[in-house]
């Protein structure tokens, strides 16, 4: 067994669970209330430019630390979500027309087409 290495694929499961687990250990003195959480889907998000929480996966994250949840003045202004962006240029690219404003948004941020090219 010395020296042989593991299946390309085989810690995937165990890998991604790891890295989807983004809360507090029970052992915290934090009482219970506060350490409730959420699933952050930063993807579908209009606050996860500003976000300190994001992932590229959905994750669990700290209500107390997500930008949604946040007091109003605490809150970075709400931007477009990447999500909205490739739907937009999803529909550029079938040919849809739009106003001059979303044309240069989808110009500055999304040139080549959406990120994810499978919805």
């Amino acid at each position: 067994m010395y020296g042989t290495r593991p299946v390309p694929g085989a810690f995937d499961k165990q890998l991604d669970a790891f890295l989807n687990t983004r809360f507090a250990p029970s052992t915290s003195r934090v009482a219970p209330t506060f350490r409730e959480i959420t699933i952050c889907y930063a993807y579908m998000c209009s606050y996860a430019y500003g976000c300190s929480e994001k992932s590229s996966r959905p994750a669990q994250v700290l209500t107390r630390r997500c930008m949604r949840y946040l007091p109003d003045q605490m809150r970075v202004e709400p931007a477009l979500s990447e999500f909205a962006m490739d739907l937009l240029a999803i529909r550029r690219q079938a040919g849809e027309r739009f106003s001059p404003v979303t044309t240069a948004v989808l110009d500055e941020f999304r040139p080549d087409g959406p990120v994810r090219k499978s919805m």
